[in-house]
C-alpha cells in the first residue's frame, strides 16, 4: 500500500473519488473542489492506494472547538457539510488513514483528531477499528422522504394543525405579496446572501459557516447545475435565502439566511415549505434539513437520523480526561 498526503482533491481524478465514496454531493469531488477554491477551509487529504488503485481516503482540516476554552482539532469530515470524511475498505486501511492523520495532526499543532458525521452503521464499523478514541453522540440529522404525487398529496400526510400552520403561512406570504425566486446565478446575489445570513450568525454568535464571496464564485464555477439559491423578496427586497445542493435522488438545503425587520412574514418557513414542493416537482426521494428545529420538522414529516463521532487527544492524560467529560455530556443529556 501507498500513502499520500496532499491538500487537494486534484490528486484522484472525479472517476476514481467517485468509485470510492459514492454520489454523496456533499464529498462529491467537485464539492471539496469548490471548497478549495472558497478558500474557507485549509483542507488536507490521505490516500490510500494499491496497485495505483484508490483504496482508502481521509479528508480533514484544522478547527478550533470552543467549549469552555479553544481546542484546536484535526476535524474528519465533509468540508462545510454533515457528511463523513473517512473512507476505509479494511482494517489495514483504518491503520494507514490513521498514521496519515498523525502526521497532519503534527503539522497543524492539532491537539486532537475528531471524525465526526458517522451514521450508525459507518461508526458501528469504524469504532470496531481504531484505538484510544472516545465516541460521542452529535446532533442528528433530519430528513424527508418524498413519496408523495404532488404537494396537496404531500399536505395530506399531515396532521390537520399542521395543514392548518402551513396553509396559513403560505396564504398570508400570497396576500403580502412576497416573491419567490430560484436561481443558479449565485454571483449576483452574494452581497444579498451575504448580507441576510449575517443576521442569523450574528443572532447565534456562530461565523463558521458564514459564506465569503469567493464561496459564491466557486460555487457557480463548479457546482451550477447541483446547486440551486432559493430567496424570498418583498417589495422587491430580498428578505429570505437559502442554498440547496442537488443530485437526481436528493436535496440538501443550507447556509439559510433572514432578515429579522421582516419576520412578522415568516418567509423563513417558506424555505421549507417552497423547499419540498421543488423537491417534489423535480420527483427527488428525499431532502435533508439538518440538525436543530426539531419539534417544528417533526410537525411537517421530518425524521430524525442519528450521528456519531469518534475523538482522540494526542496527549494520553487529556484522553483520558475527554473520557469523562464525554461520559458526564451523555449523563446530561447533551450532545456536541
Amino acid at each position: 500500500m501507498e500513502m499520500e498526503i496532499t491538500d487537494t482533491i486534484q490528486n484522484v481524478t472525479e472517476k476514481e473519488w467517485t468509485a470510492l465514496v459514492g454520489m454523496d454531493i456533499e464529498r462529491s469531488h467537485t464539492w471539496y473542489r469548490t471548497v478549495e477554491d472558497s478558500g474557507m477551509r485549509r483542507m488536507h487529504y490521505i490516500f490510500v492506494r494499491e496497485r495505483n488503485i484508490l483504496k482508502a481516503a481521509a479528508c480533514c482540516f484544522p478547527y478550533a472547538e470552543k467549549r469552555y476554552i479553544k481546542i484546536p482539532f484535526l476535524e474528519v469530515r465533509s468540508p462545510l457539510g454533515t457528511s463523513r470524511g473517512f473512507f476505509s475498505q479494511t482494517s489495514e486501511h483504518v491503520d494507514m488513514l490513521l498514521k496519515g492523520l498523525d502526521q497532519v495532526q503534527k503539522t497543524e499543532k492539532a491537539k486532537g483528531v475528531l471524525i465526526p458525521d458517522l451514521k450508525k452503521d459507518e461508526f458501528t464499523s469504524l469504532r470496531n477499528q481504531v484505538k484510544g478514541f472516545t465516541e460521542f453522540p452529535i446532533l442528528d440529522n433530519t430528513y424527508l422522504s418524498l413519496h408523495f404525487t404532488d404537494f396537496d398529496d404531500y399536505l395530506g400526510s399531515l396532521s390537520a394543525a399542521a395543514r392548518r400552520s402551513i396553509h396559513n403561512t403560505m396564504n398570508k406570504a400570497n396576500r403580502s405579496k412576497i416573491k419567490l425566486l430560484f436561481t443558479h446565478e449565485f454571483s449576483p446575489w452574494k452581497e444579498t446572501a451575504r448580507r441576510l445570513q449575517r443576521y442569523l450568525c450574528e443572532e447565534h454568535h456562530e461565523y463558521r459557516t458564514f459564506l465569503s464571496e469567493q464561496f459564491y464564485d466557486a460555487l457557480e464555477k463548479r457546482m451550477k447545475e447541483n446547486a440551486e439559491m432559493l430567496l424570498f423578496l418583498k417589495d422587491d427586497i430580498p428578505i429570505v435565502f437559502a442554498l440547496s445542493l442537488n443530485t437526481r435522488e436528493t436535496s440538501i438545503y443550507k447556509f439559510v439566511g433572514s432578515d429579522p425587520a421582516y419576520k412578522k412574514y415568516q418567509a423563513y418557513f417558506l424555505v421549507y415549505y417552497e423547499g419540498i414542493r421543488r423537491a417534489i416537482e423535480k420527483k427527488q426521494k428525499r431532502i435533508y434539513f439538518g440538525p436543530s428545529t426539531y419539534e417544528f420538522k417533526k410537525k411537517i414529516g421530518c425524521t430524525r437520523e442519528e450521528l456519531f463521532g469518534l475523538v482522540r487527544m494526542r496527549n494520553p492524560l487529556v484522553n483520558l480526561a475527554l473520557k469523562s467529560y464525554v461520559a458526564v455530556t451523555e449523563l446530561t443529556g447533551g450532545k456536541f
